[in-house]
């Protein structure tokens, strides 16, 4: 697998300025769900901006009577990583591409 700096999507750009101009205060999924679409009505795009390691999880709210069929996602707090921070400013950062090594 190859790393390289690969740009990120308009919408991912924007969940991180978000966290940005929150000046380090971790903010809930629900929060960073900044549109309604089909996209974000899960909350995996949080699960996939962790992965790319960008977002880091900060710690999960109880879940009360209004969040209980609600994604777990959009209870749990985030913040951004370095990496994150990075991608933040310029609109890239690394990522590993390719096909997976075979064993």
């Amino acid at each position: 697998m190859r790393t390289a700096k690969l740009p990120i999507t308009h919408g991912d750009w924007q969940i991180l300025r978000a966290l940005v101009r929150a000046a380090g205060k971790p903010l809930t999924g629900k929060e960073l769900r900044l549109w309604p679409s089909r996209r974000t009505k899960d909350g995996t795009f949080l699960d996939a901006l962790v992965s790319m390691g960008v977002l880091e999880v900060v710690a999960l709210r109880p879940e009360d009577e209004k969040t209980r069929r609600k994604p777990q996602q959009f209870r749990t707090l985030y913040k951004l990583t370095p990496k994150g921070e990075q991608a933040a400013e310029y609109g890239e950062c690394e990522q590993t591409y390719g096909a997976a090594p075979t064993a």
